[in-house]
């Protein structure tokens, strides 16, 4: 790698608010996922995809909502 070109990480946040029952979250999550593989697919093979991105990893999972908004990206804190 270039030594003036620094590594950087990307995320992606969906706040979504979801009326409906288990049945529809577990919907949209594997909506979310099928999404995701496609977006790997496409875009994070670095032979094949976007020059200079791979992709090391996606997830997506649903939970309770706890609160009334999301606050800014740059704040969150993630957990293993």
């Amino acid at each position: 790698m270039n030594a003036s070109i620094k590594k950087m990480r990307g995320i992606a946040v969906f706040d979504m608010e979801i009326v409906g029952d288990y049945s529809v979250v577990a919907k949209i999550e594997s909506s979310l996922k099928d999404w995701a593989e496609q977006f790997v697919k496409d875009n994070g093979n670095p032979q094949k995809g976007i020059s200079g991105l791979t992709v090391v990893g996606h997830q997506a999972a649903m939970t309770d909502r706890r609160g009334d908004k999301t606050g800014p990206v740059e704040k969150i804190v993630f957990r293993n």
